[in-house]
């Protein structure tokens, strides 16, 4: 049987790719021609599809490119699923790999008659472009005076440089990804940032989940509380997670880091195990909502409800950003509810909106003004000092 021009997908093909896109040498290439006894139409249709090949392995290299500059910045990927790192990149430079083994039977010589084939031995190893004995030849390209083979050669190497690039993206990929595997705070800080924007981007999700009481356990949450090494094990789950099962692991950690310090779902979302002490004193704050009205005239507005103005200001002493967070107005709604009912978010921003034509300075200074009078009363309440901060 001849031998195997099969490409085994996998990390050793591409480095063992990397080694035989190298140029060609001229002699080597006219031993190849000759040994080969190819007509010249034959070599100038050959020409032409290397050429094409050339601008598909370039369209190639245009997406390893970008693939590049992403693939390792989450800590989920999308890109792997079940198949390795390797194998997914050589599933994006398959024309590259396609116009590699047609150059490959191209050059190879014919059967002598009687020979034998090595067992285990593949085509790229026989190739006579690179390996094996050769002649060179008396003429050299003399034999050969269209110009069009001599622009074979240019071309064949125009490509080979190439395709050479499109493997170094790969390894590059591939190395990098070792690399944060290999470096637990690295990859922690990936983890970390990934983390946070998987609980901010899907906060109506986990909101929906705990509502309906959606299975909220998860084996990897529960392992990583078990681990001696935590950022170990998170540098060795790097890019094992997809992003479904990551946002579903996200949402479980968020519960069950707040359930650990008395959280509740609701709060643990809200605002993480890291502001338990935040989350008490606005437990403080909001249990004795009525006994504060009776202290400020700017708690209760005149439809009998809390004020628009100072819920939005009690949002921003909860720590809230800004945005449109309907599920902490709605935190607070049910904190208050039996004892007084709460604006609408509508009523909210619309506050927000007038507050926000004010100079900065303006702006802050009546908001820090408002936070040490209310750290005020809470701290009164719990028995603290009068100056503690919120």
């Amino acid at each position: 049987m001849p031998y195997s021009s099969h490409i085994d997908a996998n990390e050793e093909t591409l480095r063992m790719l990397d080694e035989k896109f190298i140029p060609v040498q001229d002699d080597r290439f006219l031993y190849s021609l000759q040994q080969k006894k190819r007509d010249l139409d034959g070599l100038l249709t050959f020409n032409k599809r290397l050429v094409l090949s050339y601008d598909y392995t370039l369209q190639e290299y245009n997406r390893l490119q970008e693939l590049r500059k992403t693939y390792n910045q989450e800590y989920p990927t999308e890109h792997k699923k079940y198949f390795s790192t390797a194998v997914k990149l050589m599933s994006k430079m398959r024309s590259t790999l396609s116009a590699y083994k047609k150059i490959v039977d191209e050059f190879h010589p014919k059967k002598k008659r009687g020979a034998k084939y090595k067992e285990g031995v593949t085509a790229y190893e026989r190739t006579p472009l690179y390996n094996g004995p050769y002649s060179l030849d008396l003429f050299g390209w003399e034999v050969y005076p269209e110009r069009s083979v001599k622009d074979l050669f240019n071309n064949l190497n125009d490509y080979l440089k190439l395709a050479k690039s499109c493997l170094k993206l790969c390894l590059e990929v591939i190395d990098e990804e070792k690399a944060i595997r290999n470096d637990p705070e690295r990859a922690y800080e990936l983890y970390k940032d990934s983390f946070n924007r998987s609980v901010t981007g899907n906060r109506r999700l986990i909101e929906d989940m705990i509502k309906n009481n959606v299975y909220l356990d998860n084996d990897i949450v529960k392992v990583m509380e078990e681990a001696e090494d935590v950022k170990a094990l998170i540098a060795s789950l790097y890019h094992e997670f997809n992003h479904s099962d990551w946002n579903h692991f996200c949402a479980c950690k968020t519960i069950s880091d707040g359930r650990k310090v008395g959280l509740t779902k609701e709060e643990s979302l809200l605002f993480g195990k890291d502001n338990t002490e935040i989350v008490i004193r606005i437990r403080v704050l909001l249990d004795h909502i009525m006994e504060l009205a009776e202290q400020r005239d700017d708690v209760i507005g005149w439809e009998g409800m809390l004020d628009g103005c100072f819920v939005m200001r009690l949002l921003f002493w909860c720590g809230w950003n800004g945005s449109k967070n309907e599920a902490l107005l709605r935190y607070i709604k049910n904190k208050c509810n039996g004892k007084i009912d709460v604006v609408e978010m509508g009523t909210v921003m619309y506050h927000k909106r007038k507050v926000f034509r004010l100079d900065n300075e303006e702006r802050y200074k009546q908001q820090n003004t408002f936070n040490a009078e209310i750290d005020a009363f809470v701290d009164a309440i719990m028995g603290n000092s009068s100056d503690a901060t919120h």
